[in-house]
């Protein structure tokens, strides 16, 4: 190669780096901004940004911008906090088999008991609650959406919204589920006692479905923060509308009671623990799945002390070697037949299959509280050992597998819808 051949070979690799470099300093990235009344949304733009949505109960702005700006924008008047947004995704195995498809509702299978609902003695529960409260307990499900016109859930779906990308949107097809870990969870939660297909652990508790997961199962922490919050503010859109200062658990407000969240993270992101920290504070309980690594910790959000982890079992009461460690209960969550989208029914294994086991318990509880004392329990923490929180009776009716009190593996144990409602009866 003559000198001129190569002066040019070195000038064209001089120009690739420049490009990269360029490229590398203008790499957008997604941020969660905490505010306060100071901050002017203006300062996004002039730092060649865009906002992508804000909070209506939790003070922040979840925004795109250049890398390089992120630091200027921290020193911007108003600005609190800046966090990297992250992702989270379904705790989920495979289908043994691939699910068929019931177009034709007419064409239902006949109802059968899955052996998770059985193995916690849901049936029993049901002579005291179903989950049913003149409409005061929700439980809103934070998922891929849901199947709403399944026939074994359409009944208890009082409502559903999207909040993908930051968009609010309560149309119909906005929260449909096309990826059917969500509708999974529903049908888990409260499929309903119709002598067809499944039924759930509360057959007769009222869902809110919130899309917050993409079809491919994953999405942002802040997606999951806007999911928070439609949770508190329910279909009014209103936190408190009688400002009473109750919120979870008061007739005239329509926040859901108790929410579950079968999705995780490695991401510790502040933002979305002082989220589930004020959602604690109204009321709400919150269940979230342990997760599938094999972990000794739960993923977050099921790690914050403030939520319910809950790990995986199976027919056996043994506890696969991917389910979590460091958990507050366990449920079943292994060959868990349950809805599925186009009218359909699947079985799956998880974590996320385990978590909405105990968020139906909650919810009988809850109703069956309500429904003798005209009000709810308090949620309790993971220390709890008596009947005068939600928490607490989940640990002191746990069945305890090993004999041995609280560990790590089962937490204080299997939950049991029977015994935790003869606690309140």
């Amino acid at each position: 190669m003559g000198h001129k051949e190569l002066a040019v070979l070195l000038a064209v690799i001089l120009i690739l780096i420049a490009g990269i470099a360029v490229a590398a300093e203008t790499k957008n990235v997604r941020v969660i901004i905490k505010v306060n009344e100071k901050f002017d949304e203006n300062v996004i733009s002039a730092n060649n940004g865009k906002v992508l949505a804000r909070g209506k109960i939790f003070p922040i702005v979840v925004a795109e911008l250049p890398e390089k700006a992120v630091e200027n924008l921290a020193k911007a008047k108003g600005v609190v906090r800046i966090e990297k947004d992250a992702l989270v995704k379904i705790f989920k195995g495979k289908p043994p088999s691939p699910p068929g498809k019931n177009k034709d509702s007419s064409a239902q299978p006949s109802q059968q008991i899955p052996w998770g609902i059985d193995r916690i003695n849901a049936t029993e529960a049901w002579n005291i609650s179903n989950g049913s409260a003149s409409g005061v307990i929700e439980v809103a499900i934070i998922d891929t959406g849901i199947d709403r016109d399944h026939p074994d859930l359409k009944d208890n779906l009082a409502w559903g919204v999207s909040v993908l990308n930051g968009i609010i949107s309560t149309k119909p097809n906005a929260y449909q589920d096309k990826n059917g870990h969500g509708t999974h969870v529903a049908g888990i939660i409260a499929a309903v006692d119709n002598e067809i297909g499944v039924v759930g652990v509360a057959p007769a508790v009222e869902i809110y479905a919130i899309k917050a997961l993409g079809n491919d199962g994953s999405g942002w922490i802040s997606d999951i923060i806007l999911g928070i919050e439609q949770a508190l503010l329910g279909p009014d859109g209103v936190l408190d509308s009688d400002k009473d200062g109750v919120i979870a658990g008061d007739p005239d407000d329509d926040a859901a009671e108790v929410i579950s969240m079968s999705f995780g993270s490695s991401s510790n992101v502040l933002s979305l623990h002082e989220a589930l920290i004020k959602a604690y504070s109204y009321g709400v309980v919150l269940v979230a799945a342990s997760g599938n690594e094999g972990a000794l910790t739960p993923s977050y959000p099921a790690a914050y002390p403030e939520v319910i982890a809950v790990g995986a079992t199976d027919k056996n009461d043994d506890v696969p070697s991917w389910s979590n460690r460091g958990v507050e209960l366990s449920a079943p969550g292994v060959d868990i037949l349950s809805t599925y989208p186009d009218d359909d029914y699947a079985t799956l294994s998880g974590t996320s299959m385990a978590c909405p086991h105990v968020s139906g318990v909650v919810a009988l509880i809850q109703a069956a509280y309500y429904n003798k004392y005209g009000t709810i329990l308090p949620v309790g923490n993971f220390s709890d050992a008596n009947n005068s929180t939600v928490r607490g009776i989940l640990h002191i009716t746990a069945e305890d597998v090993n004999k041995d009190g609280y560990d790590s593996v089962y937490g204080y144990g299997i939950v049991r819808a029977d015994l935790a409602l003869k606690e309140i009866s």
